[in-house]
Parts: structure tokens; C-alpha cells; sequence
């Protein structure tokens, strides 16, 4: 049986050795392809190089991804995959966005199915899609699909369609809380310091009470 690796992440099949040993190895193509394509660059960075640097053939690596893009951009995808899993436990409430920085709180503090969030990997990421620009274009695609997929869980949870103006400026603030609080934490880190998830969680919560605060005296 073929399990993809969105469904060992969201739960849907008890990962035996096989999907771990999966997981393993895509792991370690997303880590070799950052480090390469960080330190020598993007175009110069071959499938070959980053195979070799996995302990994988280049046929392999086609099994797990179809370009170099897309292992450099693996982090947005399993973001996508995490923020499912996280807002689908969250309490059924009226209040969504509540509902949807919770979630990512729980993301950044390692508390969904999925794990942590690799935030070292993200700031590796983003050095490299301003660096390469098909892996730019690539990266608009993905924060496109990013936006579709938590506008349905939304709308699911709202019971709505996913064009109702509700459901869109839900979506829209979280998405501005989100690019705000990144912005701040990183504005706050030292130097070359690891990213620091706990960090970022409580930025994250900081830039909610603001709003919320803002949003008393509308």
C-alpha cells in the first residue's frame, strides 16, 4: 500500500517502518537541499549533489520530489499540512482567528501531530527564494495554495462558502497578524542565533492581544 507523507502527517495511517523511514529520508533531501542551495547558491546546486548529500539516488529523489524547488519549498508544505492538523483540534468557537493563532501557537510549540516547525529551516528557505527567482515564482504558487487550503478549514468551520466576505477578512486578518509578528520576531533576533519557536509563539500571541486591543475601539 502507498502512503503519501500527508497522510502519515495528519494522522490518517499509524506510520509503520517503512513510512518512517520515508519521513527519514525526505527529511534529510529538505536539509541537504537548504544547506547546498544556501551555501553555494541555487543554480549550482545539482539533484545529483543534493542525492548524494542524503545518501539517496538521483532516482530516488524523483520519488519524493518532482524539482529543486520544490524540496527548498518542502517547509511551506508541511506548514500547510501542520496548520490542518492544529486548526481541525482547535475548540469549536465563534471566534476564528482566536482559532487560527492558536493553532499556530500549538504549531510553533511542537503540540500539533505533526511536530514542531523548523523555523531555522524557514529563515534558509527565505534567503535562497530571494536569491533564485524560479524558486520565487514557485514560492508564490505555494503561498497561493497556503492561502486556499486555511480559507476552506475556515469555511468549514464557519459552515460558509469560501468566497463569503466573512470568511475572507478572517483569513486576511490572521494572514496580517502572521506577516506582523514574523516581521517583529525577526527584527528581535541576535545575529546568526537558532530560530527560536518559543520566541516566535509568543510574538505571535503579543501581536493578537494587540489587535484585539484595536478591535475594542472599532
Amino acid at each position: 500500500m502507498d502512503v503519501s507523507i500527508a497522510e502519515i502527517g495528519t494522522g490518517q495511517v499509524k506510520a509503520g517502518l517503512r513510512e518512517r523511514k520515508k519521513l527519514q529520508t525526505r527529511d534529510r533531501l529538505i536539509a541537504a537541499a537548504l544547506e547546498l542551495c544556501d551555501q553555494q547558491g541555487f543554480d549550482a546546486t545539482t539533484v545529483e549533489q543534493i542525492s548524494d548529500a542524503a545518501d539517496i539516488s538521483p532516482r530516488t529523489f524523483n520519488r519524493y520530489f518532482a524539482t529543486k524547488e520544490d524540496v527548498v519549498l518542502a517547509p511551506i508544505e508541511d506548514m500547510i499540512v501542520a496548520m490542518a492538523n492544529s486548526l481541525e483540534a482547535q475548540p469549536r468557537s465563534d471566534n476564528q482567528i482566536e482559532a487560527l493563532v492558536n493553532a499556530q501557537v500549538q504549531i510553533l510549540g511542537g503540540q500539533c501531530p505533526t511536530g514542531s516547525v523548523d523555523l531555522t529551516r524557514f529563515e534558509t528557505m527565505n534567503r535562497i527564494i530571494q536569491n533564485a527567482p524560479s524558486v520565487n515564482a514557485r514560492s508564490i504558487e505555494l503561498g497561493d495554495r497556503k492561502m486556499r487550503s486555511i480559507t476552506d478549514l475556515v469555511a468549514k468551520r464557519m459552515g460558509e462558502p469560501a468566497d463569503d466576505p466573512t470568511v475572507r477578512v478572517t483569513v486576511s486578518v490572521y494572514m496580517a497578524l502572521m506577516h506582523i509578528s514574523m516581521d517583529e520576531w525577526r527584527c528581535g533576533q541576535v545575529g546568526s542565533a537558532p530560530a527560536d519557536t518559543a520566541v516566535a509563539a509568543d510574538t505571535l500571541k503579543s501581536t493578537y492581544e494587540i489587535f484585539r486591543g484595536i478591535a475594542k475601539t472599532v
